[in-house]
């Protein structure tokens, strides 16, 4: 078997493990659910300790960046978070998925909610 089949039966047979949203260029992102979950998981946490020592939040991962740019935004949303319910998101659900802006939400009362 020559090189492109070889890449050709790996490449399908990563996608039957992966997830996949299309974007709003036409393009797809392709995603390890389980991968993602750590990643938002490492996010949300990170973002908790960030609001207590009253330090700047942390950027927002890869892949909620994508979720801005996705054709379906809520559709791509749930799929990141099929795990857990939206209140494990440290933005605001309602302008990432309307708007496709990334903004942060108050996680803690009377605590700075900025990025930076």
């Amino acid at each position: 078997m020559g090189l492109k089949g070889c890449l050709r039966r790996l490449r399908k047979a990563a996608q039957g493990q992966l997830n996949s949203f299309e974007l709003a260029d036409g393009s797809r992102c392709w995603f390890h659910p389980e991968e993602a979950w750590v990643t938002l998981f490492r996010y949300w946490s990170e973002s908790l300790r960030a609001v207590y020592h009253q330090t700047p939040r942390p950027e927002p991962p890869e892949i909620l960046e994508v979720v801005a740019r996705a054709r379906d935004r809520e559709s791509a949303f749930r799929q990141i978070y099929a795990q857990a319910p939206a209140p494990w998101c440290p933005l605001d659900v309602e302008a990432l998925i309307e708007r496709g802006e990334l903004v942060p939400r108050p996680l803690v009362v009377g605590r700075a909610q900025t990025l930076q």
